[in-house]
C-alpha cells in the first residue's frame, strides 16, 4: 500500500513537561479535519512519486522514502503551510492516525515487513517527524509528548531538514515551471463512490467542498513544469490504498482509504484519553 505518512515533531523537552504544553484543542478532534488532514498527507507523498516520474528525477536510495521527503518538503513544508491557521492542529491528527494505524496493523498481522520497498512504518514516521520539527524548532516544542521522537534524533533534525531543502531547491531551479500557460495541469476527477459505503455521495461532496484534491493538484501544477496531462481521482478501489501510476499518468485516491481513516478515527478519542492520563 503505497500511503502516506506525514506526520510531526518534537523538540527536546523533559518528561515532566506537562499537557499544559498542548493546544487546548488537543482533545477536540473533528471528523472531516482529521480525514482532510490524512488524505492531504497521502497526497503529498503520491505526488513525490508523481514527480520523480514525470520530471525523471534521479533518485538515490528508495524511491518511497524520497516521495516522502519530496512530497513533504517540496509542497507542504515550502508551501507556507506554518502560517496557516489549523496547522498545528493538522499535524496533531497526522501523527495520532499514525499510532492508530501502527496499532492496528499490527493486531490485524499487516505490520510492513523488512522485504517490503517502504521503510517499516516506525521508520517511516520517525524520518518524516525528524523534518516537520526540523523545519521549526521554535514552533514545535510542545509535539513530545505526541511522537517520542528522542533527543539524540532531534538534535540534528534542523540539518537533517536543510539537507532536504537544498535538494528540493535544486530541483525547483531545475523544473519550475517559468511559463505557466505552456505547461500542463494536474486536472481533478471525482469517481463514483462504492456502493457499500452508505454515505458515499454525501462523503464525497464534503471532500470535495473541502477542496484538498484541488489544492494539492495546483500546487504540484504551478511548482513544476509537467510535460503531460496528469489526473488526481477520487475513485472506488476495492481497498484502501493510493498510488501514481506513471503509465497512464493518474494518481488515485481511494474511497477506502477515506472509510478507513474514518474507522481509526472513531477510536481517536480513546487515544486521545489516555495520553491525557499519562499526562495530567
Amino acid at each position: 500500500m503505497r500511503s502516506i505518512i506525514w506526520t510531526l515533531i518534537l523538540l527536546s523537552l523533559t518528561s515532566g513537561t506537562a499537557r499544559a504544553e498542548l493546544p487546548d484543542w488537543a482533545l477536540q478532534a473533528d471528523e472531516l479535519g482529521f480525514v482532510t488532514a490524512n488524505a492531504e498527507f497521502t497526497l503529498l507523498h503520491e505526488m513525490g512519486h508523481l514527480l520523480i516520474h514525470e520530471l525523471q528525477l534521479p533518485v538515490l536510495g528508495r524511491e518511497e522514502d524520497a516521495a516522502d521527503q519530496l512530497g513533504l518538503v517540496g509542497l507542504f513544508l515550502l508551501h507556507d503551510e506554518h502560517e496557516r491557521e489549523g496547522f498545528q492542529q493538522k499535524l496533531l491528527d497526522i501523527a495520532d492516525y499514525w499510532h492508530l494505524q501502527s496499532l492496528h496493523a499490527s493486531q490485524m498481522d499487516e505490520s510492513i515487513q523488512a522485504r517490503d520497498s517502504h521503510s517499516l512504518d516506525e521508520q517511516r514516521f520517525y524520518n518524516i517527524a525528524c523534518l516537520a520539527y526540523g523545519s521549526a524548532p521554535e514552533q514545535m516544542e510542545w509535539v513530545l509528548t505526541v511522537t517520542g521522537l528522542p533527543y539524540e534524533r532531534a538534535f540534528y533534525c534542523d540539518q537533517e531538514y536543510q539537507q532536504v531543502v537544498h535538494a528540493v531547491n535544486w530541483l525547483t531551479r531545475h523544473f519550475t515551471a517559468t511559463d505557466h500557460a505552456a505547461h500542463h495541469k494536474i486536472s481533478v476527477h471525482y469517481g463514483e463512490p462504492p456502493v457499500q459505503l452508505m454515505d458515499g455521495h454525501e462523503l464525497r461532496e464534503r471532500i470535495r467542498q473541502s477542496g484538498i484534491l484541488e489544492s494539492v493538484a495546483e500546487r504540484a501544477s504551478t511548482r513544476f513544469a509537467l510535460h503531460r496531462p496528469v489526473q488526481l481521482q477520487l475513485a472506488s478501489c476495492g481497498a484502501a490504498d493510493a498510488w501514481y501510476n506513471h503509465l497512464h499518468a493518474e494518481l488515485t485516491l481511494c474511497y477506502e482509504l477515506i472509510g478507513h481513516y474514518r474507522q481509526l478515527f472513531g477510536q481517536l478519542a480513546d487515544l486521545r484519553q489516555q495520553r491525557t492520563a499519562r499526562h495530567p
